[in-house]
C-alpha cells in the first residue's frame, strides 16, 4: 500500500521519531502519555484522562527527555477508543477466527512477541473487563481511563517495538457487547465464601491504644450494620476505591480489642488509617495512644514520622502500579508540573523536597499564589460579560493538625516573597478601620520609630498598597473573628469587595473618608477542616466570602517523600523570576504629587469560548432537576469556578510571557487548558473537603465543645477561670481543654493570660 493512501493510524505509528507519532496521533483526537517502558513518565496523568494533552505540551514533554515511549488513554478522552489486548500465543487466532468482522481492523504486534492489540472505536462504550490466565492467555478489553502502549515504542524487556501487524483503519461497531461476553465467559465463577477473621499478632509495645478511640471506631462500624464475628466487627472496607467492584462482597473486618483493621485485599490497616478515613478525630479523645504513667504535664501525641501512604489511583488500574521513587531522585511533583512553565515547576520541585511532608497541591496553591502577589492588579482579561478579571487569588489550605504540615507551604511561600518583593506583603488587619486605611496607603501611627530598613519597604509599598497580599496563619480565626466579634463588623464585605477589585471604595470612620483605588487583594492561609467547620456557618456558604476562597485538602494519593538530608536552598531562579516578573510589569506612576498606584496591561484573550463553555458546565452541575442535587454550600464554588480557572490560566500566559519580548500577555487555549484543569483539581477539592467536614461528626463535637468551655469562661467572669478548673468541670483532659481554648483565643473571644505560670482565660467581652 503507498503510503500516502495508508489510513492516518498507520501513519503515525510508522512514523521516524517518536515526537512525530505523538503528534500525529494527538491529531487523530488520541489523549497521549509519555512513558518509560510501559509507565507514565509523569507523576500522574489523571488530568489526561478527561482533556488530551496540546501539541505544545508534548513538545514539552520531548524537549524535558519524558517521551521515550508513547501510551493512549482509551475511552471518550480518546474519541471512545478502545483496545482488545490479548496476551498469548492462542489469544489472537482465536479472538480472529471467533470474530471475523471484528478482526477487520487496525491491529498492533506488542514488544512483548506473543500479544495482539486490536483496536475499536465503537459508538457505545462498552465496560472494561478482563479475564486472566485462561487457555489462551490474558484476555482484557480496555476501555474508559486505561493506558495501551502505542507502536513505535519500545518493549522495555524484549527492545523490540510494537509495530502495525494489520495496517487497516480503525473499525467503528456499534458497540462491543458481543466481546465483553465473550471475555467474561472465559472468567470463573465466582464461589460464595463465608467470611472468616484473620489471625493478627496483638498490638505490642509500650503503649497501647486509647480504649475511647477503640470505642469510637466500633460504634461507627457498628452503626454502619457491620456484623458481629466475636471481637471482629465485619462489613465493605473503609477504602472501597481499592476494589475491583468496590467490594460488594465484603472482605473488611475491624478488631474491637486490637484496633486493628484487616482487608483481604488491602490487608492489615492500623487505626490511625481507620481513623483519618473514617472521620474519627484522635485529638478530642485525648490522642490515639494511651501511654504508660508519665510526669502530669500532658505532652501531644505525634504522628508517625511514616506515615502509611494512601496507594495512588494510578495503582487501581491494571498494569499500571504507582512506583515509588527511589531515594536518589527528586521528590514528584504535582500532576501538572511536567507541563507547567520553568518557574512553577521549579517551585514546587524545590517545596516539595523542602517540605517533604506537605501535599504537594498544597505547594502547587503556594506557588500560584507567589505568581498573584508579583503581578498584583496590573494584567487583566476583559470579558465578554463586562468584567475585567484580575488574576488575584484567596486560598485556604484545610488539612489535619500536625500530620501534613501544612503551614510550611505557607512558610515556604513566605520565604520567597520576603527575599524577592517583600513590600507587596501586607500586615494582618486588626480592625476593618485600620484595613481600610492600610490599603488606601496611610502609614501607620508608629512610622516614626520603624527602623529605616522597614519604613524604605513601606514607602516602597504604598503604590501597591491596595493589591498585595496577605499571609494568615489560621484563616478560620479570621472567619471567626468575623462572624463573634462587633468590632469586626464590615470586614466580611470589605473581603468580599476586595476579591473582585474594584476601581473605588469609600469609606466614612471616625478619622474621616478612607478611599481605596485600584484594590486586588490575594490571601494565602491555613486552618482544619474541625476549624473550619467551627468558625464559619452555612451564611458564610451562602453570603459568598467563603466561596471565593480556593478550598484546598491533601491530594487524594498523598504520600510522604524522601527527607531531605539538609534543607535545599531555593534555586536563583525563583526569588529572581518572581522578581523579573513583577518588575516586567506597568511600576508606579511618577506625578506631581508622588508616586501613583500603576496600571494595569489589557491581555489579549483567545479563550473566551472555552471559558464559557466551561461555566455553563458547571452551571448544569447546579441544575435543581439533577438526579442528586448539588450540596448547596458548592453551588457558590461553582459559580466562580470559572472565574478562578481563567486567573489561573493568566499566571500561567505571564510566566510564559516574561520569556518573550512581547509587549503584553497572550492567553491562548493552552493556557487556558492547564488553567481549567487546575481549576478542576480545585472542584474535586472542595467537595473532599465538606466530607471531611461532614462524617463522623468530629466538628459537631469540637463545636459543642467549644461552646461549653466558653461559656465556662464567660460564667467565671471578669476574674476568669484557670486551665484546671475549666477541664475538671468539663471532663475534658488538659491537652484536649488547651486545644479548644487555643481556638477561642484565635477566634478573638477569648484572652489567654499567665498568673504565676498558670494558664488562666477571661472571655474576651470581661476585658473591654
Amino acid at each position: 500500500m503507498n503510503t500516502m493512501t495508508q489510513p492516518a493510524i498507520v501513519q503515525a505509528a510508522q512514523s521516524e521519531t517518536l515526537l512525530q507519532a505523538a503528534l500525529r496521533y494527538a491529531a487523530l483526537g488520541f489523549s497521549i502519555i509519555p512513558l518509560r517502558g510501559k509507565q507514565p513518565a509523569i507523576s500522574s496523568w489523571l488530568p489526561y484522562r478527561n482533556r488530551a494533552a496540546s501539541p505544545d505540551i508534548i513538545r514539552r514533554w520531548q524537549q524535558g527527555g519524558l517521551l521515550e515511549n508513547i501510551g493512549v488513554v482509551c475511552g471518550p478522552v480518546s474519541k471512545n477508543l478502545i483496545v482488545l489486548d490479548l496476551d498469548g500465543e492462542d489469544g489472537y487466532p482465536t479472538f480472529a477466527t471467533t470474530f471475523p468482522q471484528l478482526a477487520d481492523t487496525y491491529t498492533v504486534a506488542t514488544g512483548g512477541g506473543v500479544g495482539r492489540h486490536v483496536y475499536f472505536r465503537p459508538k457505545t462504550l462498552p465496560p472494561s473487563v478482563r479475564a486472566m490466565n485462561t487457555p489462551i492467555g490474558h484476555v482484557e478489553l480496555r476501555g474508559d481511563g486505561y493506558l495501551i502502549v502505542l507502536p513505535p515504542s519500545i518493549h522495555p524487556e524484549t527492545q523490540q517495538p510494537y509495530r502495525v501487524s494489520l495496517p487497516h483503519d480503525l473499525l467503528q461497531p456499534a458497540d462491543l457487547q458481543v466481546l465483553v461476553e465473550w471475555v467474561e465467559a472465559f472468567r470463573p465463577k465466582p464461589v460464595p465464601t463465608v467470611w472468616q477473621p484473620p489471625h493478627l499478632p496483638p498490638s505490642g509495645g509500650t503503649t497501647s491504644l486509647n480504649p475511647r478511640i477503640l470505642a469510637a471506631l466500633a460504634e461507627y462500624f457498628r452503626a454502619k450494620g457491620y456484623g458481629v464475628h466475636g471481637e471482629w466487627l465485619h462489613g465493605p472496607c473503609v477504602y472501597p476505591e481499592r476494589h475491583l467492584h468496590g467490594d460488594q462482597n465484603p472482605s473488611f473486618g475491624f478488631n474491637t480489642l486490637t484496633g486493628y483493621g484487616h482487608c483481604f485485599v488491602c490487608g492489615t490497616l492500623l487505626a490511625k488509617d481507620l481513623c483519618a478515613q473514617v472521620g474519627v478525630n484522635p485529638a478530642a479523645f485525648g490522642g490515639l495512644f494511651e501511654s504508660t504513667p508519665r510526669p502530669p504535664r500532658p505532652h501531644p501525641t505525634r504522628p508517625s514520622s511514616q506515615p502509611q501512604p494512601t496507594p495512588s489511583i494510578i495503582a487501581t488500574l491494571p498494569d499500571q502500579p504507582a512506583t515509588p521513587p527511589p531515594p536518589s531522585v527528586p521528590p514528584p511533583s504535582d500532576s501538572l508540573s511536567e507541563s507547567l512553565p520553568r518557574w512553577l515547576g521549579t517551585y514546587v520541585q524545590w517545596a516539595s523536597a523542602a517540605g517533604n511532608q506537605t501535599p504537594v497541591i498544597f505547594h502547587q496553591a503556594a506557588g500560584l499564589w507567589l505568581l498573584s502577589l508579583a503581578i498584583g492588579r496590573r494584567l487583566y482579561g476583559e470579558a465578554p460579560w463586562g468584567s475585567k478579571i484580575f488574576p488575584n487569588l484567596y486560598l485556604m489550605l484545610v488539612a489535619g493538625t500536625t500530620y501534613y504540615r501544612k503551614s510550611t507551604a505557607y512558610k515556604l511561600a513566605e520565604r520567597i516573597a520576603r527575599d524577592a518583593i517583600p513590600h507587596m506583603l501586607m500586615p494582618t488587619p486588626g480592625s476593618p478601620e485600620r484595613f481600610q486605611e492600610a490599603l488606601a496607603g496611610q502609614l501607620p501611627s508608629n512610622f516614626d520609630k520603624l527602623t529605616p530598613t522597614q519604613q524604605t519597604r513601606m514607602r516602597q509599598a504604598l503604590p501597591f498598597a491596595s493589591q498585595r497580599g496577605l499571609l494568615k496563619d489560621e484563616v478560620a480565626g479570621l472567619f471567626g473573628t468575623i462572624n463573634k466579634r462587633d468590632y469586626m463588623v464590615g470586614m466580611k464585605d470589605l473581603l468580599m469587595e476586595l476579591f473582585d477589585c474594584p476601581d473605588y471604595s469609600d469609606k466614612e470612620t471616625q478619622a474621616g473618608v478612607t478611599i481605596v483605588e485600584n484594590a486586588a487583594l490575594s490571601i494565602l492561609g491555613v486552618t482544619t477542616p474541625a476549624g473550619l467547620s467551627t468558625a464559619v456557618s452555612d451564611a458564610d456558604w451562602a453570603n459568598g466570602l467563603l466561596v471565593r476562597f480556593a478550598l484546598l485538602t491533601p491530594e487524594p494519593d498523598y504520600t510522604e517523600r524522601q527527607p531531605a538530608v539538609t534543607f535545599p536552598k531555593p534555586p536563583a531562579l525563583l526569588v529572581e523570576g518572581l522578581r523579573r516578573l513583577h518588575e516586567r510589569l506597568p511600576p508606579p506612576q511618577q506625578t506631581e504629587h508622588g508616586l501613583t498606584s500603576p496600571v494595569a496591561l489589557e491581555m489579549q484573550v483567545q479563550c473566551w469560548p472555552e471559558c464559557q463553555a466551561y461555566s455553563e458546565r458547571l452551571r448544569r452541575h447546579c441544575a435543581p432537576d439533577q438526579d442528586t442535587e448539588l450540596d448547596e454550600r458548592l453551588k457558590g464554588v461553582y459559580g466562580r469556578l470559572h472565574i478562578q480557572a481563567f486567573k489561573l490560566a493568566t499566571l500561567v500566559a505571564a510566566l510564559d510571557w516574561i520569556e518573550t519580548e512581547a509587549s503584553m500577555p497572550t492567553l491562548t487555549t493552552t493556557h487556558w487548558q492547564m488553567g481549567e484543569t487546575l481549576a478542576e483539581t480545585w472542584r474535586l477539592s472542595a467537595h473532599r473537603l465538606l466530607t471531611q467536614m461532614d462524617r463522623g461528626g468530629e466538628a459537631i463535637t469540637e463545636r459543642r465543645q467549644q461552646d461549653a468551655l466558653l461559656n465556662a469562661i464567660r460564667r467565671a467572669g471578669e476574674d476568669g477561670s484557670n486551665l484546671r478548673t475549666l477541664y475538671r468541670a468539663l471532663h475534658l483532659t488538659a491537652q484536649r481543654a488547651r486545644q479548644l481554648a487555643q481556638d477561642l483565643v484565635r477566634a478573638g473571644l477569648v484572652i489567654e493570660q499567665r498568673l504565676d505560670g498558670v494558664e488562666w482565660y477571661v472571655a474576651a467581652e470581661h476585658t473591654h
